[in-house]
């Protein structure tokens, strides 16, 4: 099962950018949502791969449309809930983004990925606050020094 997941995230790495123009890259970290989707069964995981290819063809609409099936049978999934919210910013949709980053920070088993992607959608959003707030969650979990750093500075600079 374990390779069957890395196969769908080194896939999913190729090509995947933001499409948003004057944002910084928001890169998805696929290993970090590994743990979530392990869960899944096999048919959801495929489901899963194929969403993903459809980001990285740019058919994000699409993309949710799989990504919503998934959610309704795994609403707590906070990986699912990521990749919708990646998806959502790449059609444009920051107050939707938004909203599934928090469904995904609020989801059980937390860590300090969820919470960075957190911080890095309410920047995108203008939610300062919010972004100083999981920065600060980010940086006391440890694990993502410098993604924290970089984010603060990135803060500051906004």
């Amino acid at each position: 099962m374990r390779s069957v997941l890395q196969s769908i995230f080194a896939f999913a790495i190729l090509g995947l950018a933001p499409l948003i123009a004057g944002a910084d890259p928001l890169s998805l970290n696929y290993e970090r949502l590994e743990p979530a989707m392990e869960v899944l069964t096999n048919a959801d995981r495929d489901v899963v791969a194929d969403a993903i290819n459809l980001i990285q063809r740019g058919e994000h609409t699409l993309a949710l449309s799989r990504l919503s099936s998934l959610k309704r049978r795994s609403p707590q999934n906070s990986s699912l809930r990521i990749l919708a919210s990646y998806a959502l910013l790449q059609v444009g949709n920051l107050a939707g983004a938004f909203e599934e980053a928090e469904r995904a920070h609020r989801a059980p088993g937390g860590n300090s990925y969820q919470c960075w992607f957190l911080a890095k959608i309410a920047l995108l959003n203008g939610k300062r606050d919010v972004c100083e707030r999981e920065i600060g969650h980010v940086e006391s979990a440890g694990g993502m020094a410098a993604e924290a750093e970089a984010l603060r500075k990135e803060l500051v600079n906004n």
